[in-house]
């Protein structure tokens, strides 16, 4: 990291960081409607702060989620053209044909740096940046968090663009279709039913994947040679890890101490 003036330059661990700290934030709940709480950006300071021995404000990850969320919605914009996929092998954008790479450059330069490069932590940037939040999130929140001024595509788009396919448009929500008069009442009888096994399905599908969150942190905070913000930080990324917690909480204290310190290498 470098300092320009009053400026931070993140660099690429700096980034990769405060994405890792959002997304977890953003599975604990602390994002409703795109935007982050206060909660959620301070423990994202503390885990930047903390691995890079820094003194960063708040207001600095709303300033650089802004350059990310920026970066995102050109690479968003790509997949939304036919012809273009992301690869998960290959953590890189394809396309089906070099041609079509070309034009699309032409009328969005911005687009050439996605174009053969890897793309890390790719479900990470998608939870942050996207439209991600927890089922049943009610927590009261302004409209913006402040990383929401990107006017979107039209920055980088223009109007000679017009040979390229317009994006696919987005399916409207579906309004549920009046019940006919003339209804089957066997059918409609069997498909409470089905819906009955489904929710029953899902309550025990979520019943597995709940960790208690006192046993949880309890368990952390016995763990010797880990100073609070450590402890606050491992706490939140087990939280929003069901498998990684449940694994955690399987071990004994000495293997618990192991499993954190190779998940965050930095710390030793």
């Amino acid at each position: 990291m470098k300092h320009k003036g009053r400026n931070v330059i993140w660099s690429v661990g700096m980034d990769k960081c405060l994405i890792e700290a959002l997304a977890v934030q953003a599975k604990n709940g602390n994002k409703v409607d795109k935007c982050f709480n206060d909660k959620a950006y301070t423990a994202a300071c503390v885990a930047v702060n903390t691995r890079f021995n820094l003194n960063l404000t708040s207001q600095k990850a709303i300033n650089r989620l802004k350059t990310i969320k920026k970066r995102y919605r050109v690479m968003r914009d790509i997949l939304s053209r036919d012809g273009f996929w992301w690869n998960s092998s290959t953590k890189m954008i394809d396309c089906e044909s070099d041609e079509l790479w070309r034009r699309y450059i032409a009328v969005c330069p911005d687009a050439k740096a996605f174009r053969g490069k890897q793309i890390e932590m790719f479900e990470e940037l998608r939870t942050v940046c996207g439209d991600y939040q927890t089922p049943g999130s009610s927590e009261e929140h302004s409209d913006t968090d402040g990383t929401e001024s990107y006017a979107g595509a039209s920055e980088y788009m223009h109007e000679e663009s017009q040979d390229l396919p317009p994006p696919p448009p987005r399916d409207p929500l579906r309004r549920p279709s009046k019940r006919s008069r003339n209804s089957d009442p066997f059918q409609e009888a069997m498909l409470a039913v089905a819906s009955s096994i489904r929710r029953l399905a899902d309550a025990v599908v979520q019943s597995k994947t709940l960790i208690n969150t006192e046993e949880l942190l309890e368990a952390v905070m016995e763990i010797d040679g880990l100073e609070e913000a450590k402890q606050m930080y491992a706490f939140e990324y087990l939280n929003g890890d069901p498998v990684k917690a449940r694994a955690f909480m399987a071990y004994n204290n000495r293997m618990r101490k192991m499993f954190l310190f190779r998940q965050f290498w930095w710390w030793k």
